[in-house]
């Protein structure tokens, strides 16, 4: 075994953490409480859509059921559905002086699914962004999940920590080696759990600047990701069918505290892209 692929086992073993893999299809589930992403989210017959604070009604973006994924460690509640919304305008509702301000982004859990809601039911009170351009997820798409883990990307705020712990100096690599090691712990996906890929900054890292963090909020407590979606090709790689500005992917977390609370009002949205 060559000093890289010694390394990278280290890392890999250091660093593997328990998560949920989710896959896409591109096609359209049956019914609109299924799990999915994007299209037409289930609204139950007495709810409307959210909205901002000034009144702006927030778009969807995905839901699970919580009873199908696979047995895991998340700590996530064990009936119900998960859902989440964001504003879909030109920066997808992102709110760089507080990115935990539930406004313009909203986590909804839903305790029981009533099944008898259509998508006739959803399509009266739904409005789906005015632009197309403005929605990452371009077609509503199936999904499904499988118990997997993932290792801490290079954009993490714990990355530098890491390497020290592990005694590693990244310069001293030849730069194919830099290259396999970049590739090799970079893992791209959607997840619920696990470790959240950082293509740029880590808003969690309490080093940022003010450029980067204007108010300078300490969100350092959110280690559970409540989901990561990433951009995604199709199968043939022809086209996008799923695409956060030039790339990117985005997350949704929530600390231990509120998760055990069930308390889904302070969850923290970021994303980024290249």
């Amino acid at each position: 075994m060559s000093s890289i692929d010694e390394l990278l086992e280290r890392y890999r073993s250091f660093t593997k953490k328990e998560c949920i893999h989710i896959k896409t299809y591109e096609q359209v589930p049956t019914y609109v409480w299924e799990s999915k992403f994007g299209g037409l989210p289930y609204l139950p017959h007495d709810a409307q859509s959210p909205t901002t604070q000034d009144g702006k009604q927030l778009h969807f973006v995905a839901q699970y059921h919580l009873d199908v994924l696979p047995k895991n460690k998340v700590g996530l509640p064990s009936k119900g559905m998960l859902q989440f919304w964001v504003l879909m305008d030109d920066v997808y509702g992102i709110d760089n002086n507080n990115h935990a301000l539930n406004d313009k982004h909203r986590v909804i859990y839903y305790e029981t699914v009533d099944k008898t809601v259509t998508r006739e039911d959803v399509e009266k009170k739904y409005r789906h962004p005015d632009d197309e351009y403005f929605n990452p997820i371009i077609n509503e798409l199936s999904i499904s999940f499988e118990i997997g883990e993932n290792y801490m990307s290079f954009g993490d705020r714990d990355f530098d920590k890491v390497l020290q712990q592990l005694g590693v100096d990244l310069e001293q690599l030849s730069d194919e080696e830099q290259n396999k090691f970049w590739l090799t712990v970079n893992v791209e996906g959607h997840f619920i759990g696990g470790h959240p890929t950082h293509i740029q900054q880590d808003i969690r890292d309490t080093r940022l600047s003010e450029m980067i963090n204007p108010s300078q909020m300490d969100y350092s407590k959110y280690d559970i990701l409540l989901l990561q979606i990433d951009s995604e090709l199709n199968e043939a790689c022809t086209k996008d069918i799923i695409l956060w500005g030039d790339c990117g992917n985005a997350h949704f977390y929530i600390t231990k505290d509120d998760l055990a609370q069930c308390d889904f009002s302070k969850v923290m949205y970021d994303w980024n892209c290249y």
